[in-house]
């Protein structure tokens, strides 16, 4: 997922932060991941997002919808909340996998087929992520799409390969109307 605010890669740097100093990666990312949800409530929104309610108002719905965040994670939630970035809750979660995915050596990609990947095939994607990003592991989603024909679409973070049948028809038939 690119990020459309850069406040939310520093949001979520800080955290990671604070996270790697406390060995707690996994904790933060449940804790966000619960704020994130919460967040994303429309009626939630709607009222942490509201001037008219008080932000102790506010702070009173988070202690009670987050009962079972860390301390610093609930403190986290009411910044997010004071400094009107609720709307960032997503994007600082996708930011902080990230970070720990890199941290971990674990690359994350999608393949998009036109039909399921045999074994052997999902082991040579996994392979060729592996190359072309140095990574440990790989963390592979598949998904078929029929209209790209035959070959694949690998996407790697903001990356995308597109080795897809249908790409190289549509590059041929451009090139031959110019021609």
């Amino acid at each position: 997922m690119a990020l459309s605010d850069p406040a939310a890669r520093r949001y979520a740097d800080a955290v990671f932060g604070i996270a790697h100093d406390t060995a707690s990666h996994d904790r933060w990312l449940s804790d966000l991941e619960d704020i994130s949800a919460l967040f994303s409530d429309p009626t939630v929104y709607g009222y942490l997002s509201s001037t008219r309610v008080t932000q102790a108002q506010k702070e009173e719905v988070l202690a009670q919808a987050l009962p079972d965040v860390q301390t610093h994670a609930a403190s986290f939630a009411k910044l997010l909340v004071a400094k009107r970035r609720v709307n960032l809750a997503a994007q600082i979660v996708e930011a902080f996998r990230e970070r720990l995915n890199a941290t971990r050596g674990i690359a994350v990609a999608t393949v998009t087929t036109a039909v399921p990947l045999t074994i052997d095939a999902r082991d040579a994607v996994e392979a060729a992520v592996k190359r072309y990003t140095d990574a440990e592991s790989v963390s592979l989603s598949e998904s078929v799409d029929s209209q790209i024909i035959g070959g694949a679409v690998l996407k790697i973070g903001d990356r995308i390969i597109d080795g897809s049948v249908r790409t190289r028809l549509s590059t041929l038939r451009r090139s031959l109307a110019q021609g």
